[in-house]
């Protein structure tokens, strides 16, 4: 089961299998989460923010508990900068989004990769979904400065 539309057709998934994907999902931003601390400029930081309370449509048909996933805060000098906070793993397609507000700007942070592949980080403002962007420390320097 490769993608989003492959599960959410599939007669075979259970509980299990949700589950393991939330876990996926968790280790993924984690892993989003610590990169994007090793790429803050020198007295920048980046701090876990007020969880947010996970409980999807597939979470809830095959009776998974909800689960509280981690936000991070980034605040550079002048104080708070930005706030990343993840929105969804279940999205047509992509593997996941996670929203960078900024300056009153909404970025969309979305994982291109198959389920249980390595990330494959993509953004792209709101405004403008469909063009999408490698997520970099390039890009996100230019875009929190």
């Amino acid at each position: 089961m490769n993608t989003v539309l492959d599960e959410v057709t599939s007669e075979t998934v259970d509980a299990a299998h949700i589950r393991r994907r939330v876990e996926d999902w968790e280790d993924r931003l984690n892993g989003l989460f610590a990169l994007i601390g090793e790429w803050l400029p020198e007295g920048w930081e980046a701090r876990r923010g007020a969880p947010v309370v996970m409980h999807e449509e597939l979470m809830r048909k095959f009776g998974v508990a909800a689960k509280r996933i981690p936000t991070l805060e980034i605040h550079g000098r002048a104080g708070h900068v930005a706030r990343l906070e993840p929105r969804a793993l279940w999205i047509i397609g992509g593997n996941g989004r996670v929203d960078l507000k900024h300056d009153g700007q909404r970025y969309l942070i979305v994982d291109l990769a198959e389920n249980f592949e390595a990330p494959d980080w993509k953004v792209a403002s709101a405004g403008r979904r469909c063009e999408r962007e490698a997520f970099t420390r390039d890009w996100l320097r230019r875009v929190v400065r």
